[in-house]
């Protein structure tokens, strides 16, 4: 068990109660390379706030869509699982709560504090929701970080905000026993930035990995599911053709009988 002893004026101004807080072994400094700088979050941002949590019960089956915490996966904006609010509801939340192509969304509320910080940026949006007129809000649970893009690539950003080292910094800055980030202290973030230019190059590469990800991810579930539908005919035929394998080549050999 670590012990730790720690001036108490230092506790009373950091209003914290939490090991993790003072905990020396989760600290990793950065040193910068030659040419880098560093900033807080806050400066190299136009916004850092929550969005809104519609009531209980209030989700109707159509209407303006609204990003829940389901749909931030860490790994990219999932669109597939599609919530909406009252054009009432969107009416009153609009200014707090409305998110744009570009922005970052981070999980800042939740039981289990290893959740705290999963992030996913905002690509185009879905053809439904640019015929809406680029209409979507998020919920109370994450926090809209839009960055300034005169001042960092905001898929530089992206890319930074998911480095362990960083998500550790993070975690250190949540407070509660039920796991609450706030932007007002995601703000003092200390952000690492290179050149523009280093910035466009880090992002593409981050870019081109996910995509390279992606394509190795679809064809490895296409893979397993021919191996289950083998699986399927073996057991409920005794033979282990793909059904529709056997099926694409009888259509072939169909038109030179």
């Amino acid at each position: 068990m670590l012990h730790m002893l720690i001036e108490l004026d230092r506790v009373r101004e950091s209003r914290r109660l939490d090991f993790d807080f003072f905990n020396p072994s989760q600290e990793e400094q950065i040193t910068l390379v030659k040419g880098y700088t560093k900033q807080i979050l806050g400066n190299l941002c136009i916004k850092i706030g929550t969005g809104k949590t519609a009531p209980r019960g209030s989700y109707p089956e159509s209407g303006v869509r609204i990003i829940k915490v389901k749909n931030v996966r860490g790994s990219g904006i999932n669109w597939k699982d599609q919530f909406f609010i009252s054009e009432q509801f969107y009416k009153s939340a609009e200014r707090k709560a409305r998110i744009q192509e570009g922005d970052i969304l981070m999980l800042c509320s939740a039981h289990n504090k290893s959740y705290i910080g999963r992030v996913d940026i905002v690509g185009k949006f879905p053809q439904e929701v640019r015929d809406d007129g680029d209409r979507c809000l998020c919920v109370g649970e994450l926090i809209i970080i839009r960055a300034n893009p005169e001042l960092i690539v905001p898929e530089y950003l992206i890319t930074l905000l998911r480095l362990a080292v960083i998500q550790e910094k993070i975690r250190k800055m949540v407070k509660g026993q039920t796991a609450h980030l706030y932007p007002r202290d995601l703000m003092h973030l200390e952000v690492v930035l290179p050149p523009k230019v280093i910035q466009e190059e880090i992002a593409q590469m981050n870019l081109d990995g996910e995509k390279q990800y992606s394509a190795r991810i679809r064809r490895a579930e296409d893979d397993l599911l021919s191996t289950r539908r083998m699986i399927k005919n073996i057991i409920l035929t005794g033979t282990g053709e793909d059904e529709e394998t056997t099926l694409a080549t009888a259509v072939e050999e169909e038109p030179g009988e």
